[in-house]
């Protein structure tokens, strides 16, 4: 039975090891990240979150933990995710460009003050990038949750923006790291806004 486990076990503690390691260099920027965030909502603006793949499905934990709640009841906060919906997808890849299916809905329901929280394991996707050029064109503040393997898109981001980087080859890792990031956003907002404390 031990060595059944054995390799379940190390692959735990790498996991445990590089989320260790992960949070010790980016816990300042994911609390300037969570200030942003408050200040956006305070200002009575949204969030707007995109990812691609399985990051989608962290930014839906994301939004409906901001709509919801997430350890508390408390006043719903307004946030919204342009992942999960086909019918929007599907309709702007046909009649626009498969690359602009952020960006087109930025475009619509993006407001100057808003936050766009853009979600991507290598920072390569076009419309992850489209997505940051539309929020900047709109004055939308932006947050970016991705590995270290930026590739394209460290070259738009700009100075004012938050970049919350990854290191990590496994796509797992950056995918594990990158929930503990939402969910520690979301307790930050949660105890700041309302005084909500574990």
């Amino acid at each position: 039975m031990t060595d059944e486990l054995a390799p379940l076990t190390h692959y735990l503690c790498e996991a445990i090891d590089a989320t260790a390691a992960n949070l010790e260099r980016i816990s300042q920027d994911i609390e300037t990240a969570g200030a942003l965030i408050i200040q956006t909502l305070l200002s009575d603006r949204k969030i707007i979150v995109c990812g691609n793949g399985l990051s989608c499905a962290i930014g839906s934990i994301l939004c409906s933990s901001l709509i919801n709640q997430q350890e508390f009841d408390r006043p719903s906060l307004p946030a919204i995710n342009l992942s999960p919906d086909p019918t929007n997808l599907l309709a702007i890849s046909k009649n626009h460009n498969p690359h602009q299916v952020f960006s087109h809905q930025i475009n619509a329901l993006g407001h100057e003050g808003d936050t766009l929280i853009t979600l991507s394991v290598d920072g390569n996707c076009s419309n992850i990038i489209q997505a940051i050029q539309a929020a900047h064109e709109k004055n939308v503040h932006v947050i970016n949750i991705t590995g270290t393997k930026t590739g394209k898109l460290s070259a738009i981001l700009q100075a004012e923006d938050i970049d919350i980087k990854i290191e990590s080859d496994s796509v797992a890792r950056v995918l594990e790291i990158q929930l503990l990031i939402c969910n520690s956003l979301c307790h930050h907002i949660e105890s700041l806004l309302f005084g909500c404390n574990t």
